[in-house]
């Protein structure tokens, strides 16, 4: 049981005169999620998988719109969005992810390595 619960904490701060802080995997997806979600030309976060809609936010369906890939000191993110039409493409992607890395440093406390974009529809309101 504790070696489950370990697989969904990650080290985010570490001294060996005060110990260590964990975060776990819900910290980062709720953090990236409400990020996400907050970027003007935004509709909705998007199932990775079908491309869906994520009409209610709530902790189990924004794992689906979210990727968070864990390697050593190297933590990543693909995050799936639906577009309001009329919307550059491009800058929303980049607002998201500038939104996404800041959010992360902010309240998490550690960087992230890459946010990736998947665009999965464009609509609109």
């Amino acid at each position: 049981m504790e070696n489950e619960l370990l697989k969904s904490l990650h080290k985010i701060y570490e001294s060996e005169k005060t110990g260590a802080v964990y975060a776990a995997d819900d910290v980062f997806v709720t953090v990236v999620g409400m990020a996400a979600s907050d970027v003007e030309g935004v509709l909705s976060l998007s199932d990775l998988n079908t491309g869906e809609l994520l009409v209610k936010p709530t902790l189990k369906n924004l794992s689906r719109c979210l990727r968070l890939d864990f390697g050593g000191d190297q933590i990543s993110v693909l995050v799936g969005i639906v577009v309001e039409a009329g919307s550059n493409l491009l800058a929303v992607s980049c607002n998201v992810q500038n939104k996404v890395i800041s959010a992360v440093k902010d309240i998490i406390g550690c960087d992230l390595s890459r946010v990736n974009i998947q665009i999965s529809d464009v609509r609109s309101k």
